[in-house]
């Protein structure tokens, strides 16, 4: 092990049970893991300092924020940051664990993805169970490892289709979705697709037969019908959330694309009938 292992300070935390390893380790600046052969699937999470990591012919840097996939089978070798400490934490899977189908997603993956919040939820839960040493603790540890694996998938396949995603309507909508209730919610789409507001309208009518604006109040209203079924928000709360200046401007917009009120349309939801679009 002295040969796999230097300059590595104690380890904080470790979860143990067949088939997955969980860890949390602080390196000393010059620390090295390996060589070695991977022998599970590991998902190596760094959150200070860096990670440069040789597999096989390829070579890749883990930077503070971001999660490497290892595979089984690999000969690999990391080297931490020569001149600051590394904090990483890792997840490592046993082989048999991972169905065929996610094995078959996971191969030529990217070897590094910036971490989502997903994912690093998913790490947290898994740390914070306590009786992993339990039958139930195991099992619970063993679906968050798998669930680790394909919300990696999923970041792989998301940051794919935003490279793909370059056109400035496209740009434009998925900043008023993510920013509609705020007041220059248009101004700041404009400038999330680099063109001004004048040429946005002439694309959002030639592309989609609608103005931004448009698009935007009916963003708003189906946000607000989410929380009308979702929550147990008041009419003003949601209204407020969603970028209305005032409840009645939602419960008129809401009736003119459910023909119901925003009461109606609660009861219904609540009662298990599905809202009909006005004919």
């Amino acid at each position: 092990m002295a040969d796999l292992i230097k300059n590595i300070s104690p380890i904080n935390m470790m979860r143990i049970s067949p088939g997955i390893v969980l860890g949390d380790v602080w390196y000393h600046p010059g620390g090295e893991c390996g060589p070695r052969i991977q022998r599970e699937y590991q998902l190596v999470i760094v959150h200070l300092g860096e990670a440069h990591v040789s597999f096989d012919t390829q070579h890749c840097l883990i930077p503070p924020g971001s999660v490497a996939l290892m595979h089984p089978g690999r000969r690999e070798h990391f080297h931490f940051s020569r001149h600051h400490r590394t904090h990483h934490t890792w997840y490592a899977i046993h082989p048999v664990m991972v169905t065929a189908p996610l094995r078959k997603r996971l191969a030529g993956l990217p070897p590094v993805l910036p971490q989502s919040q997903a994912f690093e939820f998913l790490m947290k839960a898994a740390f914070s169970i306590q009786d992993w040493r339990k039958k139930e603790g195991r099992h619970m540890l063993q679906i968050l490892g798998v669930a680790a694996l394909e919300e990696y998938a999923r970041m792989a396949q998301a940051g794919a289709n935003k490279t793909k995603r370059e056109s400035p309507c496209d740009r434009a909508r998925a900043y008023m979705e993510e920013h509609c209730a705020e007041e220059d919610c248009l101004e700041g789409a404009a400038r999330a697709a680099g063109i001004t507001p004048q040429h946005l309208i002439r694309l959002f009518r030639q592309h989609y037969q609608i103005t931004p604006g448009r698009y935007l109040w009916q963003t708003r209203v189906e946000r607000g019908a989410g929380l009308l079924v979702a929550t147990g928000f008041t009419v003003s709360e949601i209204a407020d959330r969603c970028g209305f200046k005032n409840p009645f401007h939602f419960s008129r917009l809401l009736r003119k694309m459910q023909g119901l009120s925003p009461r109606q349309f609660r009861q219904r939801a609540w009662a298990g009938e599905a809202a009909q679009p006005p004919p």
